[in-house]
């Protein structure tokens, strides 16, 4: 999975299975999942508005990544270390930017997506407090589905999305190591904040393209 396509697992949301085996599940699985289903379902309907004006769309799509994940989290948990070497406000600065970044990229998707389906498979408790939610994509034409494990966790704001893992791949993991290596190579955190500027930037110009 590209660096660049974080939140690209988006685009497989078309069409919501709930889970077909009969294992019971308790009430608190079924809340996770159904809280995956609801995010596809909402996610699905801005993909497939078209006639509304890009900016509309935004908006909606914003709004759905802001009620689902813990955004200032991930964005921490992204910069590790880096993080205490900033001041407040380039910390705000790059909160911003990083959320920005998310919706930039994927408005400049938002025209691919192509009718996949995201199956809820199961989900189960882990170590650390959270639920893991196992899903499948299936991918008419294109091969083997792709495995999705969404991490979910009940925060002080309700249940929260704080990572994905497709094919085994954290996206969490994958945009540090990014993040990491383009505040190493622009050798300042200002100098990475102009990286996340210019990638916002660049997904914007791709939109009107």
């Amino acid at each position: 999975m590209s660096n660049k396509h974080f939140f690209f697992f988006f685009f497989f949301l078309a069409s919501i299975i709930a889970p077909q085996n009969a294992v019971a599940k308790t009430d608190d699985n079924e809340k996770y999942e159904t809280f995956i289903v609801n995010l596809g379902n909402n996610v699905i309907q801005i993909l497939i508005n078209k006639d509304e004006k890009m900016f509309k769309r935004k908006e909606s799509f914003r709004s759905e990544i802001q009620g689902h994940f813990a955004l200032k989290s991930i964005g921490r948990f992204i910069l590790a270390r880096y993080w205490r070497r900033m001041n407040e406000k380039q910390q705000q600065e790059y909160l911003q930017l990083f959320e920005d970044a998310v919706i930039e990229n994927y408005a400049a998707q938002f025209d691919d997506y192509d009718n996949e389906k995201l199956i809820i498979k199961s989900s189960r408790e882990t170590t650390d407090g959270g639920i893991v939610v196992k899903s499948d994509i299936r991918r008419p034409g294109k091969g083997e589905p792709l495995h999705i494990d969404w991490k979910v966790f009940n925060t002080k704001r309700g249940l929260k999305v704080l990572d994905v893992i497709v094919n085994n791949v954290s996206m969490s993991i994958t945009l540090r190591n990014e993040y990491a290596s383009a505040i190493q190579s622009r050798g300042s955190i200002e100098g990475f904040l102009d990286y996340l500027r210019e990638k916002i930037r660049n997904d914007q110009k791709a939109l009107k393209n």
